[in-house]
């Protein structure tokens, strides 16, 4: 026979409910660091410093397109783990039902 375990559906949805706090921390990061602006003339007048301007920019768009990736990721899991505790909950209401309201 299997071994036994317990589900705590109200420890998963708080699992859940700091998913969706770090998503909108993430979004306000996010927010944040998009208006800022360095001109390409702050990396000086030497023969390579548009190459480090260009370099800088290109990290800045990569940094932006991973943050935007990690709050879908955030939501996602956020979103995953409200259902799951739904149907754990829903789960052990039936359960209990079926067995006469005796709870789990």
């Amino acid at each position: 026979m299997g071994e036994m375990f317990r589900v705590h559906p109200e420890a998963i949805g708080r699992y859940a409910s700091t998913n969706t706090d770090q998503f909108h921390e993430l979004e306000r990061i996010r927010t944040a660091i998009s208006g800022i602006t360095i001109s390409s003339t702050a990396f000086g007048h030497l023969p390579n410093a548009q190459n480090l301007a260009q370099a800088y920019q290109e990290h800045a768009e990569a940094s932006q397109q991973n943050l935007a990736a990690l709050a879908e990721i955030l939501t996602h899991t956020a979103n995953g783990l409200t259902v799951t505790a739904q149907n754990y909950g829903e789960h052990d209401r039936a359960i209990s039902q079926g067995l006469g309201g005796v709870g789990l």
